[in-house]
C-alpha cells in the first residue's frame, strides 16, 4: 500500500528532529488518506527497541502505552508526562461530536533535567541512548504539533469523508486491525473492542468476519504467528521468549496455533529458515 497524506504530514513533522509520531484510529472514522504504516501506530525508536528486549522490558511498556490510551479515551483531553522508562511522550485525543476519532502520541523525547534521573538509572548500561532522544522539546511546541495533526484529520474527514479506491477498504475493520496490531502481546477481545469502538459485539464480529473471512479470534491469532515467524526468522530469542511477546502465555498453546498455521513447529521452522 502506497501511504500517503497524513504520513506525509508526518515525515515532514519529524525531519530533522529525533521525533516519533504515532497516531491510533477508533471506530469508523477514517479513508485511505489516513491510513499509516504499522511503525506510525507504535512506539518505535532505539530506545523503545532496547526496553522491549526483554519480555518483562516489553509487558511494561505495552502496558504503559495501553494505560495512555485508556485515558485519552476516557478523559478526552490532551496530556502529557513521563512514560514508564523515564521517556516523555505528549498524548492529544482527537475528538468528533465527542467520540474520539484518534489518539495522537508524540514521543521519544529527553526529559527535563530534574527529571533525568530515573532514565539515566534505566539507561546505566546504555548511556549512548540518550542521544537518540530530541533534547530541548517543550510540551508547548508538542502541542502545536499535535493541533497541527489534529487540523488535518479534522480537515480530511471533512472534505473527503468516503474516499475509498478500494471498494474492500472500511475504515472501521482497518482500524480494528490496527488497533490488534499494536496490541498482538496482550490478551484481545472482541467485547473489549466493542467497547472501545462503541459497536455491538455481535455486529462488530460478523462485519469482522464479512470483511476479512476470518473471526475475529481467527485473526488475532493469524498475525500472532505471523510476526512470531518474522522473530523466529530474524531473532535469536527463545521460542518461549518469542511466544510471550506475540501474546501467548502458554508457549504448548503457542506450539499447537503455529504448527496449524505453518504445518511445522516454531524450532523446526526456525531451522528451515
Amino acid at each position: 500500500m502506497n501511504y500517503s497524506s497524513l504520513n506525509d504530514l508526518i515525515d515532514y513533522l519529524e525531519y530533522g528532529t529525533k521525533l516519533h509520531i504515532g497516531v491510533l484510529f477508533f471506530g469508523s472514522f477514517g479513508n485511505e488518506k489516513l491510513v499509516l504504516p504499522h511503525e506510525r501506530q507504535i512506539h518505535k525508536s532505539p530506545l523503545c527497541g532496547v526496553m522491549k528486549e526483554t519480555p518483562n522490558g516489553f509487558k511494561r511498556c505495552y502496558y504503559c502505552r495501553n494505560y495512555a490510551v485508556k485515558k485519552a479515551l476516557t478523559d478526552k483531553k490532551a496530556f502529557g508526562g513521563l512514560c514508564i522508562n523515564g521517556v516523555y511522550e505528549y498524548i492529544r485525543p482527537v475528538l468528533i461530536d465527542d467520540k474520539v476519532v484518534s489518539v495522537i502520541f508524540i514521543g521519544n523525547i529527553l526529559p527535563q533535567e530534574n527529571k533525568l534521573e530515573k532514565l539515566k538509572w534505566k539507561l546505566r548500561e546504555n548511556h549512548d541512548l540518550i542521544r537518540s532522544l530530541e533534547s530541548g522539546f517543550s510540551p508547548e511546541r508538542c502541542e502545536r504539533i499535535g493541533e497541527l495533526i489534529e487540523s488535518y484529520i479534522r480537515m480530511i474527514l471533512e472534505l473527503c469523508p468516503n474516499e475509498t479506491k478500494n471498494e474492500d477498504f472500511d475504515p472501521l475493520i482497518e482500524n480494528l486491525k490496527s488497533y490488534i496490531e499494536a496490541n498482538l502481546e496482550y490478551e484481545i477481545d472482541l467485547s473489549m473492542l466493542a467497547n472501545i469502538f462503541h459497536y455491538n459485539e455481535k455486529y462488530l464480529g460478523r462485519l469482522f468476519k464479512n470483511k476479512t473471512g476470518f473471526s475475529f479470534s481467527e485473526w488475532v491469532n493469524l498475525r500472532r504467528t505471523e510476526r512470531a515467524g518474522e522473530m523466529l526468522l530474524y531473532g535469536k530469542e527463545s521460542v518461549i521468549s518469542i511466544s510471550e511477546k506475540v501474546g501467548f502465555n502458554n508457549v504448548t498453546y503457542f506450539n499447537r496455533v503455529f504448527k496449524k498455521y505453518y504445518g511445522v513447529t516454531p524450532s523446526e521452522y526456525r531451522k528451515k529458515g
